[in-house]
């Protein structure tokens, strides 16, 4: 194929295959409940995308010797940018209005990370980040296979150049040199895919480095289709079949609980291999004749419009309407599909085999490169004007000390009608849609260590950090979110404050959910036992199981027998409001209902750690902190605010605005607790931090 013409072959099988492939996942993402796997499609798409590109790469080597860069990233602006800036475009203006306006940071951070082709490391950074639970999906988020595959696109031609340099300087031929490259590449690629994935799931599923032997796959087969012209046809008979099937069970056994990619993604790339091997034969199979039916091809055709318009169409139509019926999202895969023959006929072939264009490669770098351009202009200026929190924001509100009904009490008690006392209007600090960056300083100074890594911080130390008296604070980011009174309260009290804080992580030595925070436990159990503290408070919000409810007391019952005290703090209260409800968090739900916030009320919930923090406590007999009927009174709906502040962030979360109102309450339970030393009736409503500056 020459630039700007269009092709003169086309693999029909292929052609199928890809319809296959956006397929299962367009079904996938309506919700069709027997393709659970149906993500797989994008690892074909890898093998498909991986043998074309190569295939014509080796086709221009052959007949010229190298490659020209310029016509090589030409085609592909002209192939690729239209329709995804197209895409982009359209996901913005409809994204702005219709999500809520704590995700047009995301929006706007996914627009530039599409637009330049890094969405997947962007999306990478924010699926380690605990404080991302109940973040909306992104409409963009199905970018990161095209930031893969545009990635691979920009290495691989320049390792067919190195391939062809050291050939001519060795004698070597190319073609092997070039195989044995992508070889290695792609084995690397394949062993760091495994481990990866098993240590950090959420990292691996986006990030280049442990997708590239997917499409390597498909690029080191290229390299073997003269041989494969020869098979015989009883072989590319059983090829196709055994494809079909793997594909078939990938997509049909796999769920979104499989590790992932890992080694079962091997599963649908071999059945991709396969069957496009398979075609390559000189026989036509019975396979590649099913796959190239008409109806198949046709989609084919379509199927990267397809797969650009029809994730948007989803997210944005459930951030409107909420969950969607089955004949609405049927519609909207119907409207994927027209959305993408409209798009492939009036943008994306006409500038693809557009001569003007084509005549000069610069020109396609320069409209493309121009078009990003103006797409990241828009998105920086509207960056401007996205919610943000500063100190400042962060002023003085009652928060929990509006239920004291005696502040000069020496036992609090909550006033007679909590709920005449729960926030029915704003304004409210945090402004609702800047909640999630509402947090604790400790996150600025690395302190809440990341899904992945096993190590403990040692620089990790607060409050009097010279004192000789210690105290420990160890668990997930639940216990985390006091942070603020605690280190307040480690002032006052003359402690050295030591954080063990790990995203996801009870605090245990075994049984935990992840091996990595075995590991981090296991760390710490070391530390804390060769050189004990004088106390250890501990929390967590991960769900209870049997194992790690044994885990946890077989943790901490050798620090009991060394004498150390330790004290449990229960997990606060748990927004839940419906899956199909129009909000999934109480901040967005405050901002749309700003008139009226007790129409964000919702039922009591208790922590799932609730069950296995009380075993713990009455195993052992430990002191447990209970500050709950400070956040929603018993027998009460819980509200989402209360004394002018905002109580929830990122799923069930403290605002760092509504723990700082709670720290006299903390600090008078741990008095009771026998942690500490100042008398109860010194400890009143305003011993509370000042606005945490530098916190988020």
């Amino acid at each position: 194929m020459t630039a700007g013409s269009r092709p003169t072959q086309l693999r029909r099988d292929i052609e199928g295959l890809r319809a296959i492939a956006v397929g299962v996942v367009l079904l996938y993402h309506l919700k069709l409940p027997w393709l659970p796997g149906g993500f797989a499609g994008v690892d074909i798409f890898f093998v498909i995308s991986g043998f074309l590109i190569t295939s014509l790469m080796l086709r221009e080597v052959a007949r010229t010797g190298t490659i020209s860069l310029s016509d090589f990233y030409a085609r592909r602006a002209r192939r690729l940018l239209p329709p995804a800036s197209l895409v982009i475009v359209v996901t913005l203006i409809a994204g702005w209005f219709v999500l809520p306006r704590s995700q047009r940071t995301d929006l706007l951070s996914d627009v530039l990370g599409s637009t330049l082709y890094v969405v997947n490391w962007v999306l990478s950074a924010r699926s380690v980040d605990y404080l991302a639970e109940d973040a909306g999906a992104s409409p963009l988020q199905h970018y990161w296979s095209l930031s893969v595959e545009e990635q691979f696109y920009v290495v691989w031609p320049l390792l067919i150049l190195l391939a062809l340099f050291i050939a001519s300087r060795s004698r070597m031929p190319r073609h092997r040199v070039a195989f044995v490259l992508l070889g290695v590449l792609g084995l690397a690629s394949a062993i760091w895919s495994v481990l990866l994935t098993r240590s950090d799931p959420a990292t691996a599923y986006f990030v280049t480095t442990t997708r590239l032997w997917e499409l390597a796959a498909g690029a080191l087969l290229a390299f073997a289709v003269g041989r494969l012209a020869q098979l015989p046809r009883w072989a590319a008979e059983v090829m196709v079949l055994l494809g079909l099937v793997l594909i078939v069970v990938a997509v049909t056994v796999f769920t979104s609980a499989t590790p992932w990619p890992g080694w079962a993604a091997g599963v649908p790339v071999l059945g991709a291999v396969l069957v496009i091997a398979a075609g390559a034969a000189g026989h036509p199979t019975l396979g590649a004749r099913l796959l190239g039916v008409p109806p198949m091809v046709w989609i084919g055709g379509l199927s990267y419009s397809i797969y650009l318009w029809h994730w948007p169409l989803v997210v944005l139509a459930e951030a409107r309407w909420g969950a969607l019926s089955v004949p609405a999202l049927v519609g909207l895969g119907v409207a994927s599909i027209l959305l993408a023959w409209a798009t492939k006929h009036l943008v994306e072939d006409p500038v693809r085999f557009s001569r003007t264009l084509s005549a000069r490669p610069w020109r396609s770098l320069t409209a493309g490169g121009v078009a990003m351009a103006l797409i990241c202009a828009v998105a920086l200026a509207l960056w401007t004007t996205r919610p943000t929190v500063t100190p400042a924001d962060r002023g003085d509100v009652a928060g929990a000390g509006m239920l004291v009904a005696d502040p000069e009490a020496s036992d609090w008690e909550l006033v007679a009608d909590p709920a005449s006392d729960f926030d029915a209007t704003g304004p409210l600090v945090p402004d609702p849609p800047t909640a999630p960056k509402d947090i604790p300083s400790y996150y600025a100074d690395d302190c809440q260590v990341d899904a992945g890594d096993p190590l403990p911080r040692d620089h990790c130390v607060y409050g009097v950090t010279d004192s000789d008296v210690e105290v420990v604070l160890w668990g997930d980011s639940k216990i985390g979110q006091y942070f603020t009174p605690f280190e307040h309260i480690a002032l006052e009290e003359g402690w050295r404050l030591k954080t063990y804080l790990k995203s996801m992580c009870p605090p245990t030595s075994a049984g935990a959910p992840h091996d990595d925070c075995s590991e981090f436990g296991g760390h710490a159990l070391e530390e804390l036992l060769a050189d004990p503290p004088d106390a250890i408070i501990i929390g967590a919000g991960t769900g209870s199981t049997e194992q790690l409810s044994e885990g946890l007391i077989a943790t901490m019952r050798p620090l009991t027998e060394q004498g150390v005290p330790i004290v449990v703090l229960r997990d606060n209260p748990h927004p839940d409001y419906p899956e199909d409800g129009p909000w999934s968090n109480a901040y967005d739900c405050a901002d749309v209902n700003s008139d009226d916030l007790r129409a964000c009320d919702f039922p009591l919930t208790p922590s799932p750690s609730d069950e296995m923090m009380d075993g713990l406590a009455e195993e052992l007999d430990l002191p447990m902190i209970d500050l709950n009927e400070w956040m929603c009174p018993a027998n009460l709906p819980c509200p989402v605010a209360i004394g002018g502040s905002l109580i929830y962030r990122q799923g069930s979360h403290v605002t760092d605005t509504y723990a700082r109102t709670l720290t006299p309450f903390l600090h008078r339970e741990l008095v009771r607790a026998g942690l500490s030393t100042t008398p109860v009736e010194e400890i009143g409503l305003d011993d509370i931090p000042q606005s945490a500056e530098g916190s988020g």
